[in-house]
């Protein structure tokens, strides 16, 4: 255990030490300029969360309005160009310490980034928000700004969404390494699809016929650098809008590579928990990686609050992993939680309207893609 910290220490002291000589030569030849990425937010009436990354970048290559509700549709891109920009999307030169100002409805703040550039802020309003969409300007000092955008939940919505992404709502083939690094490099966003019709059944999820929008939460293992692409395809493709939760490839306290799905997951759906005490959550994963363990969790240590539990069975499991994944389901539905492994969103839909989670009529639009 002290090998592994002392090899995490010296892989983020060496880190650093690069990325404060990269950016000191790309200042000196004055060839980029800070900017921000924003990430998309969410919230209470009363406390939001903004977040993003200040990385060194080319005036022209300040990132567009993805997942902005009127953001204009993405434009066709040759693999030449898909490649370019997802490469370009790793290289990205962090700007550690950048003081960012903060305004939006009700909040006038100045929040710093970390030591890779992230900026991620717990904020309070000082008049109650609106439920739905509110647009929030973060500023650097050298006056480089962006907007984004931050979901403030419904006080009356008494149910959510988490989603996994990889391989739950996109073939991403995350657990196995050389197809999502082809996926992932050279296929351009418009010619990924989505599994079928798994946005029909997020939009019946998330709009119920009466009551309040329901909010989505989307939980990845992916890295941030992904955020951009990932949400131009929830874009796309007509999923319900919502934050994409993802984690930090690299060198960090948590770790030599990135967080645990675990501790990554499991911590997520604890702290939406924490701050929306009315609101029951149903999950949704796959069972490529650790998604049926996790949630499993979940539900037994939060029986009341866990609504139900959907595991998509991957193209490539092995009948052994199914059938463990099955037990699984198995036991914690008799413990009270509705578990189910399934093999399409047709399934989910209609378990979903059994539990009152999915309105009936939406399920021709499900059948339908």
């Amino acid at each position: 255990m002290q090998l592994r910290k002392l090899v995490v220490r010296v892989a983020m002291a060496a880190e650093s030490v690069v990325q404060a000589a990269v950016l000191l030569v790309l200042r000196v030849r004055g060839r980029h300029l800070p900017m921000i990425v924003p990430f998309i937010g969410h919230g209470t009436v009363r406390r939001v969360r903004v977040g993003g990354r200040v990385v060194l970048g080319r005036p022209e290559a300040a990132a567009p309005a993805v997942g902005v509700p009127e953001a204009p549709a993405p434009t066709p891109r040759s693999r030449r160009a898909v490649l370019r920009a997802t490469i370009a999307r790793f290289l990205t030169v962090e700007v550690p310490g950048a003081v960012v100002a903060v305004h939006g409805p009700g909040v006038a703040a100045q929040i710093r980034a970390d030591r890779d550039g992230y900026l991620d802020a717990v904020l309070d309003v000082a008049e109650p928000l609106s439920p739905g969409w509110h647009a929030f300007e973060l500023r650097l000092r050298d006056g480089a700004a962006v907007s984004a955008q931050v979901l403030v939940v419904d006080p009356e919505a008494r149910v959510g969404l988490v989603s996994d992404i990889d391989d739950t709502i996109l073939e991403t083939g995350l657990s196995r390494g050389i197809e999502f690094i082809r996926a992932a490099l050279l296929t351009p966003v418009h010619d990924r699809t989505p599994l079928p019709a798994a946005a029909a059944l997020y939009r019946a999820l998330a709009q119920p016929a009466d009551g309040p929008v329901r909010p989505v939460f989307y939980v990845s293992t992916s890295p941030w650098n992904l955020h951009e692409m990932l949400l131009e395809f929830v874009v796309l493709r007509r999923f319900p809008l919502g934050p994409l939760l993802l984690t930090d490839w690299g060198p960090s306290r948590s770790g030599l590579f990135r967080i645990g799905a675990q501790e990554h997951k499991g911590g997520l759906v604890r702290r939406m928990l924490e701050e929306h005490p009315r609101l029951g959550l149903v999950l949704v994963g796959d069972s490529g990686q650790l998604d049926p363990e996790i949630y499993a969790g979940l539900a037994r240590e939060f029986p009341d609050r866990i609504r139900a539990v959907y595991i998509r069975r991957t193209r490539h499991a092995l009948p052994g992993r199914l059938a463990a994944v099955d037990a699984l389901a198995a036991e914690v539905t008799a413990a009270g939680v509705p578990m189910l492994a399934v093999d399409d969103s047709l399934q989910i839909a209609t378990h979903a309207a059994t539990l009152g989670l999915l309105d009936g009529a939406a399920l021709d639009d499900v059948r339908s893609g």
